[in-house]
């Protein structure tokens, strides 16, 4: 059965109100029973009248037309009806249960009623012509749909038809989203990763539309790995064949070439392999990264400082390209615990990112603030900023606004996943917007430690 969950729903539902119709039935039927001899009050009523006309009727037919008047008024497992004369004796020749006798006796002494195993009597004791007579009359208990009045009935199928449109919906209704989920499970496994569960134009708002807006959720993230992967291996494989080439080109020109050019050929297999050394340094930091096997040594250190270092070394690089990086040191202490070389390579990759994209004599401005224990640095650009769609994907590997940046500055696209990567691993945040007139700004947020002296540090240069 293919909806199983369905019929698991509905049949159950089904049930039970078919039991609670019935139970409810049962119940008014009961209310009905021998124990509440009220139901044969208008049989009550009748019993005097009948006995005077039978005992008129067996004046004059004797037993015979007495017999033929108690079988016409009797009705078939509904009631039976006997003429007793004063020392109880049965005028009528009909056929009486072995308790009747006592249980007659019994209504005559309990105002003309008394229950028996199967029925209820009613007795009445007349005279007629001087002449004592009993007539008795039982009266068993009416089956379910005879103790029923037709609108009951009615009122119990109506509801029962109902009730099960009801269940059928309601079924429906909880099993629908189900099924749309196990289709997209299926569609997602047999690789359409643009499979989704969500009903379009929905405005459900339940726990299973909860669950469907999560594996639509979860379905894009998965969609957006695979992606990123594909894009991932695509990069590296480009980014790493461009240097190889060079490096057998070089090497096949250095076979043949003469000393002076066979040294500068080797000058430039070396400046190759550095460059391919560095590309793979760098993925294998992402792969570190994003895989959480990087943890982040807990030593405390100055983010002034590191901040500070990043700087100035930006601030030779941008000095080939006239770009200006405006930033202030005389901002608050600012200490945290984490590992000093992740985070100078961080703000070193955003600052490269934005003197790339300031251009020619550009400007790059650099902010430090803290906001509830929050240290916020924000690196912003006068640039040309990017589309708002590829504000999300800046800081996924190997992600590029324009794909020629990779070719005309030999780019690998890992520096903002590093950026990404690092920041995540210290339990901060990243994330870029575009800034008014023009320009990126990138703002990473870290936590900050109790303030506490700091070792001053002797500053490293990098020879280039």
């Amino acid at each position: 059965m293919k909806s199983r969950l369905f019929w698991k729903i509905f049949i159950p539902f089904w049930i039970l109100q078919t039991c609670i119709m019935l139970f409810s039935a049962y119940r008014v039927h009961a209310s009905f029973g021998p124990d509440r001899p009220w139901w044969v009050q208008p049989e009550r009523r009748a019993v005097p009248v009948l006995a005077r006309y039978a005992t008129w009727r067996y004046a004059r037919g004797g037993q015979e037309g007495l017999r033929e008047l108690l079988h016409d008024i009797e009705l078939e497992k509904r009631s039976a009806y006997w003429l007793f004369d004063d020392k109880m004796n049965e005028l009528s020749g009909n056929r009486m249960p072995p308790d009747a006798l006592q249980t007659i006796q019994r209504a005559l002494q309990n105002k003309g009623i008394a229950n028996a195993k199967n029925g209820t009597f009613i007795v009445e004791k007349l005279t007629d012509k001087g002449h004592e007579f009993v007539f008795a009359g039982e009266f068993f208990f009416p089956p379910l749909l005879h103790s029923l009045p037709g609108s009951v009935l009615v009122v119990i199928l109506f509801s029962s038809l109902i009730t099960s449109l009801v269940c059928a919906v309601l079924a429906q209704y909880l099993t629908r989203p189900i099924v749309r989920l196990r289709d997209a499970a299926h569609a997602i496994a047999g690789g359409n990763l643009d499979a989704r569960a969500g009903l379009s134009g929905s405005t459900r708002r339940d726990e299973i539309a909860d669950l469907v807006l999560d594996f639509d959720t979860m379905a894009n993230e998965i969609r957006d790995l695979v992606e990123s992967n594909k894009r991932m291996l695509m990069g590296a494989s480009h980014d790493l064949r461009s240097p190889i080439s060079r490096i057998r080109v070089a090497l096949s020109l250095a076979s043949t070439a003469p000393e002076p050019e066979r040294k500068e050929l080797l000058d430039r297999i070396e400046v190759e392999l550095l460059r391919l050394n560095g590309m793979i340094e760098q993925i294998l930091t992402v792969a570190r990264l994003e895989s959480g096997q990087f943890k982040p040594a807990s030593q405390p250190l100055s983010l002034n400082q590191v901040i500070s270092e990043a700087v100035e070394d930006a601030r030779f690089e941008a000095s080939q390209s006239n770009v200006e990086i405006v930033y202030d040191e005389n901002g608050p202490e600012l200490t945290m615990v984490g590992e000093e070389n992740m985070l100078r390579s961080a703000f070193e990759n955003v600052l490269r990112n934005a003197i790339f994209y300031s251009g020619d004599q550009g400007r790059v401005q650099v902010s430090v603030s803290v906001q509830s224990g929050i240290a916020r640095i924000s690196v912003r650009d006068n640039g040309p900023g990017a589309p708002e769609a590829a504000l999300p994907k800046l800081f996924n590997p190997f992600y590029r606004v324009d794909d020629a940046r990779g070719t005309s500055t030999g780019g690998s696209g890992l520096g903002l996943s590093i950026v990404s990567g690092a920041v995540k691993a210290h339990n901060g945040s990243v994330h870029a917007r575009n800034v008014d007139p023009c320009g990126l700004e990138v703002v990473i947020e870290l936590p900050l430690s109790a303030p506490q002296s700091t070792p001053a540090r002797s500053r490293v240069h990098t020879q280039a």
